[in-house]
């Protein structure tokens, strides 16, 4: 039991405790709540009442005696009177001393063996010789080295760990919080393609695009000369949301179609009309109306042979046209027509000719066959015909 100590476990509804231990002064006397100086008022010579901290229950609450040791509190002169009082005093002030350095010792209690690095740990009564150990160890020189993993983060004090403590290459994207990463966070011209996500950039992000970023249904963004205007298609021609754009009806006048154009028969009317039969105008010299009707009247003037064709009315597979490649070089041929439906003689079939009247003709290597009958001419010549 110790003499110049008494130590309690606050339960949470009292201050006061009591002084077990005599003392020569009161300012020997001091009070520690789980380690830590209290401040505290005297009741009487054996009891205190612990202003500071206010207990809660469980704390340790120790009262300790801590008599002077650097100032003799008697101090003997030659010739002095030597009283009991004094001589009382001084005996109190070295047997107190006494106590309390063996109090100091028997808290060591079996701990005073100087085990390597083990250390002297008090359990509130006494001292307990125990090996370091858990986040830090100590060496038999003192040097004591945290535990590789030990630190957590309730451990490091806020604005503790500067840049110059953290590895090149060590903080990935894990380490950032979400909005963590601000506009100065960013040098300049650090941001590359290759850093931006497919569609994550918006109108609203780019300047050109002022307020007119937003995706209105068949509009399209124009530009102005500052920036971009959200405008709707319209005139000759409408977009939809998809792309698809539509000429609207009868707008397409002939000044929008370009002289080179080349347009196809099939685009004319419902395309019945084919690209050979276009070829029969080309020489055509003036309004085709006007020629027809000249045609009407009689008042043509010329026809190429290979653009005036006749056909049967029934067969249109049969077929005729003049050719006049074999008249001579600037000569007009006329053909004069009988006043009489007839058949044209041709020189390279066979044809018989019936009821004709030939005058004057040249008849090379005839082959004369059935009954001849002779006639006399208006000029007195006679003609033998066969028949």
């Amino acid at each position: 039991m110790a003499n110049s100590k008494v130590q309690y476990t606050a339960d949470g509804s009292t201050q006061a405790f009591a002084v077990t231990f005599p003392f020569i002064s009161r300012s020997h006397v001091s009070v520690e709540v789980d380690g830590s100086e209290a401040t505290f008022t005297w009741n009487n010579d054996s009891q205190i009442t612990i202003s500071s901290p206010t207990l809660s229950g469980s704390e340790i609450v120790l009262i300790a005696r801590s008599t002077s040791r650097d100032t003799r509190l008697v101090d003997y002169v030659d010739g002095s009177n030597l009283t009991e009082t004094d001589l009382d005093l001084d005996s109190k002030q070295a047997f107190y001393m006494a106590q309390e350095s063996l109090d100091e010792l028997t808290l060591l209690d079996d701990a005073a063996v100087a085990t390597s690095t083990h250390i002297l740990v008090g359990n509130g009564t006494t001292f307990t010789n125990v090996a370091m150990s858990g986040d830090a160890t100590i060496s038999q020189a003192g040097a004591v080295t945290i535990a590789n993993t030990s630190v957590e983060t309730a451990m490091i004090a806020n604005d503790a760990i500067t840049s110059a403590k953290i590895a090149d290459d060590a903080i990935d994207s894990e380490h950032y919080t979400d909005g963590s990463v601000d506009t100065a966070h960013i040098a300049d011209a650090n941001v590359t393609t290759a850093k931006i996500a497919d569609d994550a950039i918006t109108g609203a992000k780019i300047a050109l695009f002022g307020d007119s970023y937003a995706a209105t249904n068949g509009h399209i963004l124009v530009a102005d000369g500052t920036d971009f205007d959200n405008v709707a298609v319209s005139g000759d021609v409408t977009i939809n949301s998809s792309g698809v754009t539509a000429i609207g009806s009868g707008v397409i006048v002939n000044a929008d179609v370009n002289g080179s154009a080349a347009i196809d028969a099939t685009k004319i009317h419902n395309g019945t009309i084919t690209n050979t039969e276009f070829g029969y105008l080309n020489g055509v010299s003036s309004n085709i109306q006007s020629q027809l009707d000249g045609i009407s009247s009689g008042t043509i003037a010329t026809l190429d042979d290979d653009n005036f064709t006749l056909q049967d009315d029934s067969d249109t597979t049969k077929k005729a046209q003049f050719q006049c490649s074999g008249i001579s070089g600037s000569t007009t041929r006329t053909f004069t027509f009988p006043d009489a439906s007839t058949t044209i003689v041709g020189t390279d079939a066979t044809q018989t000719l019936t009821n004709k009247t030939l005058t004057s003709p040249t008849i090379n290597s005839p082959t004369i066959g059935g009954t001849w009958t002779s006639y006399t001419t208006s000029t007195g010549k006679a003609l033998v015909m066969g028949f």
